[in-house]
Order: structure tokens, then sequence, then C-alpha cells
């Protein structure tokens, strides 16, 4: 969220008395009012802090917990398992929706949107992924990224695309950013966007040379413009 600055008005110079004066007289004509206000601030204060502490913490602890044996199913492709958990261990979908605003709840949201891609209900990968409200850098952006994924899957490029290059611009780093705009640079060349699929080539080439995808990007650029003019 930007935040919006007022510019001082040019060759206005204030007084310092005169500031100090005026914030004495509104302390003064609202002390009441502010320290009624300063108190329930403190009761708000005190109260998220002891949430936190009394409810919060250990539902978060909690939820850790619980979700290693969906963990290890989703490690070992026991896909159903992993979702729906076992006789003693909850899966995923119980851990999101009994635990949804601690960190193992959202990232249970992120393991439910992997496993329906692997499913092949992108409808449903998608919802889930747009739910994982993540901590990790990482993992945002993966979240962000697979729904461009499902996007393609559904034949929707126009919207992969924009989610691909979201994803490539959140969290720079060598391994999602070219990742993300190698596979918006494929979808601008599919559309024939040869100078958009360019401009992404170009980055990948350019901003990340040693990456994995730098080599191909490079040829992927040349060809772009080519077609481009």
């Amino acid at each position: 969220m930007s935040s919006k600055h007022t510019a001082p008005n040019e060759g206005h110079d204030l007084d310092l008395g005169e500031v100090y004066t005026r914030t004495e007289l509104f302390l003064d004509k609202h002390k009441k009012s502010i320290t009624i206000g300063a108190i329930g601030l403190l009761v708000v204060v005190g109260g998220v802090l002891g949430y936190k502490k009394l409810v919060a913490e250990p539902k978060a602890q909690e939820a850790a917990e619980l979700m290693w044996k969906a963990e290890y199913y989703f490690g070992i492709d026991s896909l159903d398992k992993a979702l729906n958990g076992d006789d003693q261990w909850p899966g995923f979908l119980s851990v999101a929706q009994d635990y949804g605003s601690t960190p193992s709840g959202e990232l249970a949201n992120y393991y439910i949107g992997a496993i329906y891609m692997q499913k092949g209900d992108y409808e449903a990968a998608i919802n889930y992924y747009k739910e994982a409200d993540l901590g990790d850098d990482v993992l945002r952006v993966m979240a962000v990224g697979g729904q461009g994924d499902a996007m393609v899957e559904l034949g929707r490029n126009d919207e992969a695309v924009k989610l691909f290059e979201k994803a490539a611009g959140m969290a720079k780093n060598d391994f999602t950013t070219p990742m993300y705009l190698m596979k918006a640079g494929i979808l601008h060349e599919q559309a024939g966007n040869w100078k958009e699929a360019a401009k992404a080539f170009k980055r990948v080439a350019d901003e990340f040379p040693t990456s994995s995808d730098a080599s191909q990007a490079r040829k992927y650029a040349g060809h772009a413009e080519a077609m481009g003019g």
C-alpha cells in the first residue's frame, strides 16, 4: 500500500514557537479525550498481546505438530491421505479449516492448491492458492505462480501471463524470478506478442546470467526480436 504525502507550502516558514504553542493548546483542550483514548489503546494492545500469548501461539504450535503426517504423505505422493488424513492424523483440509489463521493453516492451503493441481482440479487449485497468505517470500511467490499454472491449464492464458508477471515482480531472487519471466515470455511468444516476449527473455539473460534459464532465454530473446522485426 502506498502512502500519500502532502508537500509543504513553498515559501511559508513555520515558526517553531508557533508550532509548540499550538501543540500545547491542543493537548490542554483535548487532554481528557486523549487520556481516555490512550487508556483504550492500552486495553486493545494488552488484549492483542494477551490473545497472541494465550491463544494464537499455542494454536500455531498445535497446528504445526498436527500437520507433519500430512506433509509426510505429500512427500511420498499419497495425495488423498495428505488431503484427508488417516485414522490418527488430520489432513491438510482439516488443518486449513481448523487452523486457518496460523502459519501452518496458511501453508496447508498452499499444499492443497498444489495437490489439486496434480489432480487436475484447476479451479480448486486457484481458490486454495489464493487463500494461502504465506510469510515465506518464495512460497508466497509460488502461490501466485501456481495460480498462473492453473490458468494455463484452463486455457486462460491472458490471465496466466499477468499472474506470472506479478510473481516475477514480487520478490526478486535467482529461482522464482527467472522462472516466471520465462513462463510469461513463452505465453507472450505464443500469442505473437514478440516485443513483450523479447523483453521478458532479455531480463532473464541480463539480470540472471548464472541461472539455469539464461542460455535458453538468450536464444528465445533472439528469436522473438527477429520475429518482431
